[in-house]
């Protein structure tokens, strides 16, 4: 039986790939309980050749080639071709902790769990630890919207063990930013059994040329029109759920923090006080205007509270903004 898929997207990661994959059999998983689908998205480096490669010394290795579609695409692919109880993404520069999966899989397959989040740490190019992220729900298991009201975890989608069947109505949106966000809406809505542990999977890499460190002024306004996609989404979204007060919480807590990250973004990248009122004039326009739910990042939330009940601030501290917002 294949206990977990680990699906790993491959877009100019020739320099990790080695370590990557190497760490997925290091799992304390017998090879015919495990498979890897290496998703190549047309890469233009030598991915595609290292990863064959490294394939034939392996039995349970897949490797998959598609025209580029973004990583979303990427792992769309390797949800439609995965056999596994339960799916893991794992970005090509990121590796798995020793023995860290058996007890992870172990826990999902015996709770019956839908998502499993668990623990992780980002690392810099020198290996030092940059953060830690852990927390657990105490071996309480919760459905997806009340689990996410009591615990704010991560929103990424690679420190989650995801049940297979759960993912194959529930794809990525393809090409574009933040799609972890907007995937894991949709898949804690309908998720029945989640749980939280503590545990310390895997080391994610914190590059300089990431999308949210990334100084290319096109990715800045890609990520802003995609931040208003997703935040148009969530909202319709939201209209069509069940209302009650655990949603109207689920969903209000979403909605709030795409508009903090649209306009946190726009002051960090300097963007003049023209634009941050007409982006605030569309939004309110549109109805996607949504600031009252707090947050659970103190300084993100002092931020809503303050700036984004009074616009007027933005013009009055923009010469401290660059201090402030760095």
């Amino acid at each position: 039986m294949i206990k977990l898929s680990i699906v790993i997207p491959m877009y100019n990661v020739e320099q990790y790939l080695e370590k990557c994959v190497a760490s997925t059999f290091n799992q304390g998983l017998n090879e015919d309980e495990f498979e890897i689908i290496m998703v190549n998205d047309e890469s233009p480096d030598n991915s595609l050749s290292l990863a064959n490669e490294i394939a034939n010394t392996h039995t349970n290795i897949k490797v998959i080639s598609q025209k580029n579609k973004g990583l979303g695409g990427a792992r769309n692919t390797g949800i439609q071709n995965a056999n596994g109880n339960y799916l893991l993404f794992l970005d090509a520069d990121d590796y798995l902790l020793p023995d860290a999966f058996k007890p992870l899989t172990d826990i999902a397959i015996q709770n019956e769990l839908d998502v499993l989040e668990f623990g992780s740490q980002g690392v810099l190019p020198d290996g030092e630890i940059a953060y830690e992220v852990s927390m657990d729900s105490d071996g309480k298991v919760y459905n997806g919207v009340d689990y996410c009201n009591r615990y704010k975890y991560m929103n990424s989608a690679c420190n989650k063990l995801y049940k297979r069947e759960l993912l194959v109505d529930n794809l990525f949106l393809e090409k574009i930013y933040i799609e972890d966000f907007e995937f894991n809406t949709r898949v804690f809505y309908q998720a029945n059994k989640v749980m939280g542990v503590k545990n310390i999977g895997a080391h994610y890499l914190q590059s300089p040329d990431s999308i949210t460190r990334n100084t290319s002024e096109a990715k800045k306004e890609k990520m802003l029109q995609d931040l208003i996609k997703v935040l148009k989404i969530t909202k319709s979204l939201s209209e069509k759920a069940e209302q009650n007060d655990q949603t109207e919480k689920y969903f209000g807590f979403r909605l709030s923090f795409i508009n903090v990250t649209i306009f946190y973004q726009l002051v960090k990248n300097n963007r003049p006080y023209k634009q941050i009122i007409e982006v605030k004039n569309r939004l309110k326009s549109e109805d996607l205007l949504h600031v009252s739910h707090s947050l659970s990042e103190k300084s993100k939330d002092l931020f809503r509270k303050i700036f984004l009940h009074n616009f007027w601030l933005f013009k009055v501290t923009r010469p401290l903004h660059k201090v402030i917002f760095k």
